[in-house]
């Protein structure tokens, strides 16, 4: 029987992110049903005022990343404050010192599959492409009857050439070009960039678990919402994100609730109440 994942704000979750807060680390998150809910369609995705307040003082603070499936050009402006590294198409684009060859590789890659899937015929109601240039989603979300769209997708995308790295999601498949940088290998090159040896990252999807199963020990991963996961700690759901960013900030070494708490002085912290 698998072991319960245990809630971030109980007591061993809050002494993790107190034990992070003491020494060099990266502060990563993913945005869609991280740091903000999911909406119908991608288009109507937004953070909501409580949290960006939150993660715009957590920007200016510490060493934020925000790693999403969605394009630079997509994601930034949906950001509140200025995180040091914002990071689209699953680690394509926003990395320190990004090949322009192997970029252009995965574009020219990506637009064969949209030429193939498009030859192939509409998919269907409610399934649509989102050309991301470096990476494509296929969304079926607004599908009438889910699990067809699924399984019709899953037909067509053995017939691409060269065959697509598929990662999973919510209501989505995302086709990445062979040997393309995931979330995990884009936050430990930031992590490396920044002289951390150690991370937080918070996610709640497929593609995030990636983070998840390969993150060293000594990181703190979050799976937000329910569902099996290779996470360290759990949120209940995207509506606490506020709190997770709202703890982080009060856990910081030499604010008031920090030294409250015990944060940085190698001492287990105590949970906060929650609102």
């Amino acid at each position: 029987m698998t072991a319960p994942v245990p809630d971030l704000f109980a007591p061993e979750g809050c002494a993790a992110l107190a034990r992070l807060l003491a020494g060099p680390a990266v502060f990563g998150f993913d945005f869609d049903g991280t740091l903000a809910p999911i909406r119908p369609t991608p288009g109507e995705v937004a953070m909501d005022r409580r949290t960006a307040a939150a993660f715009a003082a957590l920007s200016a603070r510490l060493p934020a990343a925000v790693i999403s499936g969605r394009s630079l050009a997509d994601v930034r402006p949906r950001l509140a404050g200025t995180p040091r590294w914002v990071v689209g198409n699953h680690g394509a684009e926003g990395m320190p010192d990004a090949d322009p060859a192997i970029l252009a590789a995965q574009a020219a890659t990506c637009a064969a599959w949209r030429a193939q899937l498009e030859a192939l015929g509409p998919a269907g109601a409610g399934i649509d492409l989102e050309d991301k240039r470096y990476t494509l989603s296929v969304h079926y979300r607004q599908a009438p009857d889910r699990e067809v769209a699924r399984r019709l997708i899953a037909t067509r995308l053995p017939l691409l050439v060269p065959a697509p790295q598929v990662v999973g999601g919510k209501c989505v498949f995302n086709l990445l070009p062979a040997g393309s940088t995931d979330k995990f290998g884009a936050l430990r090159c930031l992590a490396h960039h920044a002289g951390a040896a150690n991370a937080l990252f918070v996610g709640d999807d497929d593609n995030d678990e990636i983070v998840f199963r390969r993150a060293p020990p000594s990181w703190v991963t979050v799976k937000v919402g329910d569902g099996p996961t290779a996470a360290r700690f759990r949120l209940r759901g995207q509506d606490a994100m506020a709190d997770c960013l709202e703890l982080l900030l009060e856990l910081l070494p030499g604010s008031d609730a920090g030294a409250a708490t015990g944060a940085g002085s190698g001492d287990a912290a105590r949970p906060l109440p929650r609102s």
